[in-house]
């Protein structure tokens, strides 16, 4: 009856994902990869129930015109993993449905593992592990048999290899490979299946002729309350993205979530038409087009929760405070 109702058919609930598991990576971090049936699961959910999913662009425009089609629903993908391509497009494809990725360039560029997100696995993988680590500081011993503690390392290393912004892609890959070293993990093994590895430019050149959307990540998954840097982050993502694909990149998402006020105003001389945050609810015509809500599903939503959220029942449920993103390893 929601999902059927005047409110539901007058806002869009745009859904967003990160990466599809190709191992083992949604036991890892649930709230950022999803097996490949639980995307196939909700795909079918929305077909079954009469749900029309519209492509970003096109969702805004109809909201804004007032001819929305009754419960609908934009699906958009974070960061581009090459998963996006391996796995998801395919299930999409299968549904005839459309979505958008919000690609991060500067290692879509590059064929090494993103090293935030490769050195918390890396990290969570290895529970036979205790003594000291000398490739990272601050850890003469550590017991990652504990499983919190393993837990909190793969947390805290993984945000250490994101926050060196001061240093080269091959610098932290060989830092990425003195850990693997140190916990005897087979960082080859898992270059060769490509495990954390964003889509190459040639892998997103094929999706988009595929008829999928490829839009604003920016370039390093980075966004510093500094304007020079903005700029560049967003114009080095811009540039890239529209040479691969022909077609202006004009929507955004916020990386991590992240945003604040002047970031907002920075947007807009860009010629940002839209930013989606990682807010929960459903998008309305009055909706700040720089701030749209979005639902992001993770493993760990269950499907009466999937299904609450696309009728729009859950968006009228109080709700406890949470963090803008849900908790993640550092890019």
């Amino acid at each position: 009856m929601a999902s059927r109702s005047r409110w539901r058919k007058d806002r869009l609930l745009i859904l967003g994902y990160h990466g599809i598991a190709q191992h083992d990576e949604h036991q890892w971090n649930p709230a950022l990869f999803i097996t490949p049936r639980l995307l196939d699961d909700r795909l079918y959910t929305l077909k079954a129930a009469g749900f029309t999913i519209l492509p970003l662009g096109e969702a805004l425009t109809r909201l804004h015109a007032g001819t929305l089609s009754e419960r609908s629903v934009a699906i958009t993908f974070d960061d581009g993993f090459v998963d996006f391509s391996r796995l998801a497009a395919p299930i999409l494809r299968a549904h005839n449905a459309q979505a958008t990725v919000y690609l991060t360039t500067y290692y879509s560029e590059r064929r090494l593992p993103v090293p935030g997100i490769t050195a918390a696995y890396i990290v969570w993988m290895s529970s036979a592990f205790a003594g000291p680590l000398r490739s990272v500081p601050g850890y003469d011993h550590v017991d990652l048999r504990n499983p919190a503690i393993r837990r909190q390392a793969s947390e805290a290393i993984g945000r250490y290899f994101t926050g060196n912004r001061n240093l080269r892609a091959a610098e932290k890959h060989a830092m990425l490979e003195g850990l693997a070293a140190e916990l005897d993990f087979d960082l080859t093994s898992m270059q060769e299946r490509r495990l954390m590895h964003l889509m190459s430019t040639e892998e997103v050149r094929n999706i988009a002729s595929l008829g999928f959307d490829i839009q604003l990540h920016t370039h390093t998954h980075w966004a510093p309350p500094v304007e020079t840097i903005i700029r560049r982050e967003i114009e080095d993502n811009r540039e890239r993205i529209e040479a691969i694909t022909g077609r202006p990149a004009t929507h955004f998402c916020y990386p991590g979530g992240v945003h604040y006020p002047l970031l907002r105003s920075w947007l807009k001389g860009l010629r940002i038409e839209s930013g989606t945050t990682c807010t929960p609810g459903l998008v309305s015509a009055g909706d700040d087009p720089l701030m749209l809500p979005r639902f992001i599903d993770h493993s760990r939503v269950t499907h009466v929760e999937f299904e609450a959220w696309v009728s729009g029942v859950a968006s009228m449920l109080p709700r406890r405070p949470v963090d803008d993103e849900p908790q993640v390893a550092a890019r």
